[in-house]
């Protein structure tokens, strides 16, 4: 028969290992009940909440962020079609700088663009721009996002003819090379952010 030690606050354990019984404890994050055993799903280290009465495995090692609704994300425009955007996820803005967990597809469907009508996405995004857009949907692929508010739309943008980066003028775009002018959905952080 297999002895099993008493663990505590604070101790390391590994996927597999036993924490206790279900008369004990709740199993929370990083812990399942099978049989009335309460086992780590994944390695950590082990807490107790004495309140709720629920055992938990926090991970030791910093696992990469995956988008949650209400997350603002940065993005770099891949596609223009008339029903959506199609962007590449950069970053999670807040987490570091580490790389996303999941499929960096994600799309900004024409009625999430803007308040208002949209006439031509093509005069809203370009390819190459990059966005700051909030997550409305992540139980799908690719997850959905939108830039209705003001602080929320294109952040960096290139000259489509010199691709020279644009210069904001109001609500337009300048072209210090060229003099081309252009229209996004501006965000009111544009070029105030380091991206």
């Amino acid at each position: 028969m297999e002895v099993k030690k008493t663990l505590k606050e604070g101790d390391l354990v590994l996927p597999g290992d036993h924490l206790g019984v279900i008369e004990e404890y709740l199993p929370g994050e990083g812990v399942k009940e099978e049989n009335g055993e309460l086992i780590a799903t994944r390695a950590g280290r082990v807490r107790i909440d004495q309140e709720k009465m629920e055992i938990y495995v926090e991970p030791v090692t910093d696992t990469p962020p995956l988008p949650k609704v209400g997350d603002i994300v940065l993005a770099q425009v891949i596609d223009v079609k008339p029903p959506a955007v199609i962007v590449n996820l950069l970053r999670i803005e807040g987490e570091s700088r580490r790389e996303i967990a999941t499929s960096k597809m994600a799309g900004i469907h024409v009625s999430s663009i803007k308040n208002g009508f949209v006439e031509d996405l093509s005069s809203e995004f370009k390819i190459g721009d990059i966005v700051r857009a909030r997550v409305i949907s992540n139980e799908k692929s690719p997850i959905q996002l939108t830039t209705i508010d003001p602080d929320l739309g294109v952040v960096y943008a290139f000259c489509s003819r010199c691709r020279t980066p644009l210069i904001r003028r109001g609500d337009k775009l300048i072209c210090p090379k060229c003099g081309n002018i252009e229209t996004r959905k501006l965000s009111r952080l544009y070029r105030k952010l380091v991206i």
